[in-house]
């Protein structure tokens, strides 16, 4: 029998399946526990969204859809943008719909990296970027931003792009962030961008946490450079169309045209329901958006206050639906293991920062895309918790 299994790429060998999936599927088999692991919408898709599925399909739009997407998606997202965002991205030959915004993150990096070209990428982050870097030979070099707020600043910027020079092929910016609900102001956007017009990188935009900033609003970083710009976003957040997988890709058209063959040979193009359905949401879920921000928004205040009553450390969050919060002092262990213990005996399960950050960690990431049901029950047991811990420090001799 002959085996395969030794033509497997050198470079897949050096990626880890996802811990947020194997911390959710492990914990998530504990009976009672209180899940707040997958930065999943607790809202069902809205009714006339999956009304617009139905007809589409009855419609017989069955068939397949030009690679880069349907005329009227392609039209509503470049107005979308426009209006929410003032962005100017041309239908025809700017946009390209993606399967889910994953798969328009792994377009550019199987575009653009190659071995040997290095990414700058903010560390705490979503692990799909350092991943796809390695699987295409690529050296990731990530910068810690937890002294300074979980923010790139402009000086760190441009000092990591002066010291690796032309080996940084592109710079990763990810806001409002997963893992730690941070975004950057507006001021601090034009600030990065100042850096980075000087250097010959491209700038990959993750921003599908766009319609979840509770303070200021969001601006892209694509305002100020749309030429070095790849702004990636998706209609799953902002919409609680996860399942769906629509999301888009957008940047200079000639970029975009050669981007464009790389979705081609993954996926050729998206369901056309599914486009259809996302169409819908663009042109008339503006209220849709509007409702679930605000519970998202009372949420982050109730656990934050929460939180902060029950004794934890963290940056508090201004996007998004995550609290990246910090492993007491007191605990003498990672943050896997105070993870594994907070699932074990108080069980709350959460993503220990290891997902997110190379090596230990001393954070963990709660998401309160959740029911505030779920959220006090969480937020009773962490407090019962912290208490039996603290008990226990002042008995010791």
């Amino acid at each position: 029998m002959i085996d395969i299994s030794s033509l497997i790429k050198n470079d897949l060998h050096k990626v880890a399946p996802s811990l947020i999936r194997q911390i959710n599927n492990r914990f998530g088999q504990i009976p009672d526990i209180v899940n707040l692991t997958i930065g999943e919408p607790d809202f069902q898709t809205p009714d006339h969204i999956k009304l617009a599925a139905v007809q589409s399909i009855l419609n017989n739009r069955t068939h397949y859809a030009p690679n880069r997407g349907t005329k009227e998606l392609l039209t509503a997202i470049s107005n979308y943008l426009a209006s929410r965002f003032g962005l100017d991205y041309d239908p025809d030959d700017q946009i390209v719909v993606t399967n889910g915004a994953s798969e328009a993150i792994s377009t550019v990096f199987n575009g653009i990296i190659g071995p040997g070209d290095a990414v700058l990428i903010s560390s705490p982050a979503f692990s799909l970027y350092h991943t796809l870097t390695l699987l295409n030979g690529g050296i990731p070099i990530e910068v810690d931003v937890s002294s300074t707020g979980f923010k790139l600043t402009p000086d760190v910027l441009d000092r990591y792009l002066t010291q690796y020079g032309d080996k940084i092929k592109m710079v990763v910016l990810n806001y409002p962030n997963n893992p730690t609900g941070v975004t950057y102001t507006p001021n601090e956007v034009r600030e990065l961008a100042a850096v980075l017009r000087n250097y010959q990188v491209a700038i990959l935009s993750d921003e599908v946490y766009s319609e979840l900033a509770y303070f200021d609003e969001h601006v892209s970083i694509a305002t100020y450079l749309p030429e070095q710009t790849l702004l990636v976003n998706s209609v799953s957040k902002s919409y609680a169309m996860t399942g769906w997988r629509i999301g888009y890709l957008c940047g200079d058209k000639t970029v975009i045209k050669e981007l464009a063959k790389v979705h081609q040979a993954n996926v050729a193009t998206v369901g056309t329901p599914n486009m259809d359905a996302a169409t819908e949401a663009f042109l008339f879920g503006d209220q849709d958006i509007r409702r679930m921000k605000g519970v998202y928004d009372r949420k982050r205040d109730y656990l934050c206050k929460a939180l902060e009553k029950i004794g934890y450390e963290f940056v508090s969050p201004r996007g998004a639906f995550y609290i990246y919060v910090q492993v007491p002092k007191t605990f003498q262990g990672t943050a896997m293991a105070y993870a594994e213990q907070l699932a074990q005996d108080a069980l709350v399960a959460v993503v220990p920062g290891e997902a997110f950050e190379n090596g230990h960690s001393t954070y963990f990431r709660i998401s309160y895309a959740t029911s505030m049901k779920n959220l006090q029950l969480a937020v009773q047991r962490l407090a019962e918790y912290v208490k039996r811990q603290s008990e226990k420090e002042v008995l010791k001799p």
